[in-house]
C-alpha cells in the first residue's frame, strides 16, 4: 500500500511540473505575442526580398509554387494566410509573427534539456525579446520560420542523436526539410546530424554501427521523400539537379573555372558555383574559410548582442569546468552547426549580418546558461536578508529591458517611410495597369503598378529603355547618380513632366511622367 501511494505520489508531482512548465511556456508565448502586436499595427515598410516573396505567394495560389528565384516554404505559407487575411503583406507578417512566438518553444526546451528549466525560462525570455527577433517577426521576409524551423529540427536532431529512437529521427528529418523548403542553406542540418551519428557515440554508452546506419538511412530517405516533390520539378524546370533556383550548387569540374572569385564576386542567386572549383588553390580555400570564420563570427556577435555574447562565453566557461559528458556533447553538437555555416558555407557563398543571425535562436540557450550563472555569482556574494530572489528578478528584467530597447533603438526601418508615402500616393492618383520604372520596387508595390528596374545607362539609354517598353513613370530617388553619373544633370523639360517629389533628411523621391514624342 504505500508503495502504491508513493507511485501516485511521484505521478502526481511529475504532472504537476509538467503543467508548471506548459504555464511558464504559455506566459513567455503570451508576451512574445503582446510585443509583436503593434508589429501588424504599424508594419515596417516592406523589403526588397517580401516584394519577391509575395509576387512568389501569388504564384503558388495559381499552382506556379516553384515559380519564383526563392524556395516555396515561406511564400506558399503566405499564401495560405492571405486565404484568410486578404492582404498579401499583413499575411506575411502575420506568417512571421506566428513563427516569432513559436520560436519560444524549441529554445525554451533546448535550454531546460542540456541545462535546467530555469535556464530554458531565461531562454525563452530573451527568445520574446531579442532585437533582431522581435524585428524580423514583422518582416516579411523568411527570417522567423527559418529560425523556427532550425532551433526545432536541431533540438530533435540532439535526442535522436543521444536517445537513437526513430521517431525523433523523423521528426529531425521533418523539421530539416521544412528548413530547407524555406532556405537551401539548411541541408546543412543534414549534413551535421550525419556526421554526428556517423562519427561519434552517445553520451550515456556506445552504439553499434548497424544502427548508426540505420539511423543516418532513415533521415537521408525520409528528407529525400518530403522534399523530392520540389527537388524534381526543380530538375524538371532547369535541366539539373540543383538544390534552388536562389542558390545553384552543383559539383562541377575544377577545369570549369579559373581562379577563386573575390567574396564580392560571388552572386550564388545569379550564376552557379561548382564545388570542386573551390578546391582548385587549397590554399586560397584555407584563407577564405579562416577569414570568413572569423568576418561571420564578428557579424554574429553584432546581431546576436554583445552582452548575450559575453553571457554566452560564461556559459561556455561554465559547461566546460562542469565537465559532464551530457552536457559537453549536447553543445558541441549545436556549437558543430556553427562552425559549418560560419566556416564553411558563409564563408564561401555570403557573409552578412542578415545570414549570421540565422544561428541566434540555438545560441540563447548559452547566453541564459551564462546569465543564471551570473545570478548564481551575485548571490554568493552578495548575501540580502530576505531579498535575493527580487534582486536576482530585477536584474534578469534590466536585461530583458535593455535588449528590447535596444532593439527599438538601433534597428527601426523609418527611413524607408518615404517610399511608402509615395507609393500610396501613386496608388491614389496614377492610372491603374500603367507601367513606373525606379531602383527599388517599394514604391511599385505599395502603389501595385507594374514595376521595371532603372537600368545601369546613360540618362538616353534609360529614356530610350523606358519608352521601348511603355513606361508611363520614372521614380527617381537619391541614388540615381550612382546607378547612372550625370543623370541628374541631363534632365529635360520635353523629356520628362514633374509630378511630385518628396524630401525627407538625406532621401528624395520624385516622380516624373515620360513624355513621348
Amino acid at each position: 500500500m504505500v508503495e502504491i501511494i508513493s507511485t501516485f505520489h511521484r505521478k502526481g508531482e511529475s504532472e504537476s511540473k509538467k503543467r508548471s512548465h506548459w504555464q511558464t511556456l504559455l506566459f513567455i508565448m503570451a508576451l512574445a505575442f503582446i510585443l509583436r502586436i503593434f508589429l501588424v499595427l504599424y508594419p515596417e515598410v516592406i523589403h526588397i526580398d517580401g516584394v519577391e516573396y509575395i509576387r512568389h505567394a501569388k504564384e503558388v495560389l495559381l499552382g506556379n509554387w516553384t515559380e519564383g528565384k526563392s524556395s516555396p516554404g515561406y511564400p506558399a505559407l503566405v499564401a495560405f494566410a492571405y486565404t484568410l487575411i486578404k492582404n498579401y503583406e499583413l499575411a506575411g507578417i502575420w506568417v512571421s509573427i506566428v513563427f516569432g512566438v513559436l520560436l519560444v518553444i524549441p529554445v525554451f526546451y533546448s535550454g531546460k534539456t542540456i541545462f535546467n528549466e530555469k535556464v530554458g525560462m531565461i531562454s525563452g525570455l530573451v527568445v520574446a525579446v531579442h532585437p533582431f527577433l522581435h524585428t524580423f517577426s514583422g518582416s516579411v521576409l523568411t527570417e522567423s520560420t527559418y529560425h523556427f524551423f532550425i532551433a526545432t529540427s536541431v533540438l530533435f536532431g540532439w535526442y535522436a542523436f543521444r536517445k537513437g529512437r526513430f521517431d525523433h529521427v523523423l521528426l529531425f528529418s521533418v523539421f530539416a526539410t521544412l528548413a530547407f523548403l524555406t532556405r537551401p542553406e539548411a541541408i546543412g542540418l543534414l549534413f551535421v546530424f550525419t556526421v554526428w551519428v556517423f562519427f561519434f557515440n552517445p553520451p550515456e554508452g556506445r552504439r553499434y554501427w548497424s544502427k548508426r546506419m540505420v539511423m543516418i538511412l532513415v533521415a537521408l530517405l525520409a528528407f529525400l521523400a518530403f522534399s523530392s516533390p520540389y527537388l524534381v520539378q526543380l530538375r524538371n524546370e532547369t535541366g539539373k539537379w540543383s538544390i534552388s533556383k536562389k542558390l545553384d550548387i552543383s559539383v562541377g569540374s575544377v577545369s570549369e573555372v579559373g581562379d577563386l572569385p573575390s567574396f564580392n564576386e560571388i552572386r550564388p542567386w545569379r550564376e552557379g558555383l561548382p564545388l570542386l572549383s573551390l578546391f582548385k588553390d587549397p590554399l586560397s580555400l584555407a584563407v577564405r574559410v579562416g577569414t570568413g570564420f572569423f568576418s561571420s563570427l564578428y557579424k554574429f556577435q553584432q546581431v546576436f548582442n554583445p552582452i548575450l555574447s559575453l553571457f554566452a562565453v560564461i556559459g561556455w566557461v561554465g559547461i566546460i569546468r562542469s565537465r559532464s559528458p551530457v552536457s559537453l556533447k549536447a553543445n558541441f553538437y549545436i556549437m558543430t552547426h556553427h562552425l559549418f555555416y560560419f566556416g564553411l558555407l558563409l564563408s564561401i557563398l555570403f557573409t552578412s549580418r542578415r545570414y549570421t543571425s540565422h544561428m541566434i535562436s540555438i545560441s540563447i540557450p548559452w547566453a541564459a546558461f551564462g546569465f543564471w550563472l551570473f545570478l548564481g555569482w551575485i548571490q554568493e556574494r552578495w548575501r540580502f536578508v530576505g531579498s535575493q530572489k527580487k534582486f536576482m528578478a530585477l536584474l534578469l528584467v534590466i536585461l530583458l529591458v535593455g535588449l528590447f530597447i535596444q532593439g527599438r533603438v538601433i534597428h527601426p526601418r523609418d527611413h524607408r517611410s518615404i517610399q511608402k508615402e509615395a507609393g500610396l500616393w501613386m496608388k491614389d492618383h496614377l492610372p491603374r495597369g500603367v507601367k513606373i520604372m525606379s531602383r527599388l520596387p517599394q514604391e511599385a508595390f505599395y502603389a501595385e503598378l507594374p514595376w521595371i528596374i532603372i537600368p545601369r545607362k546613360s540618362y538616353e539609354e534609360v529614356l530610350r529603355i523606358a519608352r521601348s517598353k511603355g513606361i508611363r513613370y520614372l521614380v527617381l530617388d537619391e541614388d540615381v547618380e550612382k546607378r547612372s553619373p550625370g543623370f541628374l544633370g541631363r534632365l529635360k523639360e520635353g523629356d520628362l513632366t514633374l509630378l511630385k517629389d518628396w524630401n525627407k533628411q538625406d532621401q528624395k523621391i520624385v516622380i516624373f511622367e515620360i513624355v513621348y514624342p
